[in-house]
């Protein structure tokens, strides 16, 4: 039998056993639903050992004693009877089984060991599984409901597929009153035997689900999700994440600089770049982007750049902000749309993008040609129109925009197109009516909009092969990195690291008296750089270790003895390996590259505006390793401080070609170095102007634990 065969007893059996099953419990409820349910046709089995019948449905005392076949058992037992259970679910010959009991591995050491058991059990017998600790699943093109909680049945079938680790969010989403509609909804709980990504795979092949929408605790199998999620995109299929434990509640104090900026939902959220992944960060959120990616997933923006249209300046504003908070931006249309619209418009209106087109209240054709016009500029890659609609508007507002509303669902533009209305908590149901016919999605809040519209321009970028990840072919490391007991590499076996990937490093000599700095120093050319090099002071200009500037022999021999006495005096049991004289590079801007090795998911690299204020600002973008050179530029591109290096305030633009192409071999030495490397930082890279390269001045390689 096939996974997929297995998944279909599951999913849409067509007879169904619940073990344990009484009145009250909740087995009794599977019951109930599925006795409601007028769709399901099969055949119901409970299972009790002191009743004859439950609901007026006859019971069995084991599952052996029922006498046709079986394609899923729904487990009513509580977690310690479970793996007997599933001995004589496999006696049976059942391949489907939903566990609802909790007490397994989100409960300590015991329940991970019996969560063990189970899962080597339901491998062993060839047991396709839902659960344990869930609250099951719901299918409603068949109306099959091993759900665990009382159902809303005349909630309509529809286009999102749910996977969802929490039981009560499952619950949530089918209580939501978006009117979505779902087709399948699977409460995944602890995985013990069937992962996230097998269900992912098959709601990608389920002509009913266009979106699949996920609530993530964990991902289990890294490799495995990923696979699946690039499959459900080469299906069209979008997926949208929300993962929790972004808080970092009792995150350990990293020892580089990128420990403490890649943080675990940092890393994830990169991981699930390189998966063509959506990600949200709320309920709410996610909901408003699995309608909008239903109906214009087919239809995707050419341009990354929007239009808006509205009845009012000050939503206009708004909405102009919340589109800046999330990174979408608006297009400049050209003057040829500016003078369209002009002779449109009332002599006071000013033809510009957002568009303020009070006309719109008095003549509603007029508004559809400038909506029109806008749609034609070869810059505006959507159209979105902010309408009020909410749900309590009264009848002499519904009236007003009624016209309007049913104007907008008129349009036939070869551009996508979207309404929102501003305030969250429900949509007027006759205009949803009217949008919902015309194929016009209509969103609720301002902010989840926005967030919305961000995500269909990345999953246009996703299907345009923009999915930042490569695949990693078996390869000779140029170098690897050899650490002594303290685990930490001093500056200069860094460097010599960086040098091996051919990352262009700061001229530099290490010297061990004053004679030799002085030497060096007049050879390097002043004025230079002086370093104290120890594995042990981790953080130089904390620590008072490192000068600048030094112009002459006489201030290299104080500058020398300055410096020892600073390092003893920050950590007198510090190693000193010797103090490194370096070209003093002048100008550029200062750039942080780091590389963070993940349990999970291996190494992520991140760049940033570097120096002293790195951990302060927090302007980074990190990938996992390998990062392509088109992600290189991505990650620059979206840094808030990207202005300063192309050339902000009269400042000569920086050699971006340079940075990006370290990065790209930065991360190479990150994918080779994975089973060393935990931490290292670059910092700063100095990222000199267009032309001129780079400089790595400063570096930090930590010991893989």
């Amino acid at each position: 039998m096939t996974g997929k065969e297995k998944l279909d007893r599951l999913i849409q059996p067509k007879s169904v056993a619940i073990l344990g099953c009484s009145e009250f419990n909740i087995g009794g409820r599977v019951l109930q639903n599925l006795i409601k349910s007028t769709q399901f046709q099969g055949a119901i089995y409970p299972v009790s050992l002191k009743q004859e019948s439950i609901c007026g449905v006859k019971c069995y005392q084991t599952l052996a004693d029922i006498p046709g076949p079986v394609d899923c058992c729904v487990i009513a037992l509580r977690s310690t009877l479970i793996p007997d259970a599933l001995a004589e679910v496999r006696d049976k010959g059942v391949h489907a089984v939903v566990m609802f009991a909790s007490g397994f591995s989100e409960v300590g050491a015991e329940g991970k060991a019996l969560q063990a058991v189970v899962a080597q059990k339901l491998k062993e017998y060839d047991i396709t599984s839902c659960g344990p600790n869930c609250i099951g699943l719901y299918n409603t093109e068949q109306g099959v409901y091993l759900w665990g909680d009382p159902y809303k049945l005349e909630n309509r079938p529809g286009p999102v597929g749910v996977v969802a680790h929490s039981g009560a969010v499952s619950i949530v989403l089918s209580n939501a009153g978006r009117d979505l509609g779902y087709s399948k909804v699977i409460s995944c709980g602890n995985e013990a035997g069937t992962p996230v990504a097998e269900y992912i795979r098959y709601l990608a092949d389920d002509p009913q689900t266009e979106v699949i929408a996920c609530f993530l605790e964990t991902i289990r199998e890294p490799a495995g999700f990923r696979a699946a999620a690039h499959y459900a995109l080469s299906k069209n299929k979008p997926i949208i994440a929300l993962q929790v434990g972004r808080s970092e509640t009792g995150k350990k104090t990293a020892a580089a600089h990128s420990g403490a900026l890649a943080s675990s939902s940092a890393v994830t959220e990169a991981y699930f770049k390189t998966c063509g992944v959506l990600t949200v960060k709320s309920i709410d959120e996610l909901l408003e982007t699995c309608a909008l990616l239903v109906m214009c997933k087919d239809k995707l923006p050419t341009t990354q750049a929007i239009g808006i249209t509205a009845i009012s300046g000050g939503l206009l504003s708004l909405s102009s902000d919340n589109a800046s908070d999330e990174h979408v931006a608006l297009a400049e249309i050209n003057e040829e749309t500016r003078s369209a619209l002009a002779e449109v418009l009332p002599v006071f209106s000013t033809p510009h993008n957002p568009l303020d087109v009070s006309i719109a209240l008095f003549d509603p054709p007029a508004y559809r040609r400038c909506i029109e016009i806008m749609a034609q500029d070869p810059a505006v890659g959507m159209i979105l129109v902010c309408q009020e609609c909410e749900q309590a508007l009264l009848e002499e507002q519904d009236y007003i925009y009624w016209d309007i509303v049913k104007t907008v669902a008129e349009l036939k533009l070869d551009k996508p197109l979207a309404v929102y209305s501003p305030l969250s908590g429900g949509l007027h149901p006759s205009m949803k009516r009217i949008l919902d016919a015309a194929c016009v999605p209509l969103l609720q809040g301002m902010q989840e909009t926005m967030r919305a519209v961000a995500l269909l321009m990345e999953y246009a970028k996703f299907r345009r092969g923009a999915v930042w990840a490569q695949t990693t072919q078996p390869r000779q490391p140029k170098l690897l990195a050899e650490f002594p007991d303290s685990g930490v590499l001093s500056e200069g076996e860094s460097k010599a690291l960086l040098r091996a990937y051919d990352i262009p490093v700061a001229k530099e000599a290490l010297v061990q008296s004053v004679e030799e700095a002085v030497s060096s120093a007049e050879a390097i050319g002043y004025p230079v750089v002086m370093k104290i090099d120890s594995p042990d002071i981790r953080h130089k200009t904390e620590a008072g270790v490192v000068r600048l500037n030094v112009s002459s022999s006489e201030q290299v021999q104080t500058v020398y003895e300055e410096l020892l006495a600073n390092a003893k005096a920050y950590d007198p049991n510090a190693l000193i390996r010797g103090i490194s004289i370096q070209e003093m590079v002048t100008g550029g801007t200062e750039i942080i590259l780091g590389m963070k090795n993940d349990a999970n998911f291996g190494p992520s690299v991140m760049v940033g505006l570097g120096g002293i204020f790195v951990e302060i600002f927090q302007d980074v973008a990190l990938r996992l390793a390998p990062v392509s050179r088109e992600a290189a530029y991505e990650m620059i591109g979206s840094l808030k401080g990207k202005p300063v290096l192309e050339g902000a305030r009269g400042r000569a633009k920086a050699d971006l070609d340079a940075l990006a192409d370290t990065i790209v071999k930065f991360s190479q030495l990150a994918v080779d170095n994975a089973g060393t490397i935990g931490e290292m930082d670059i910092n700063p890279v100095l990222v000199l102007e267009a032309g001129k390269g780079v400089r790595a001045v400063d570096a930090l390689a930590v010991k893989k634990q």
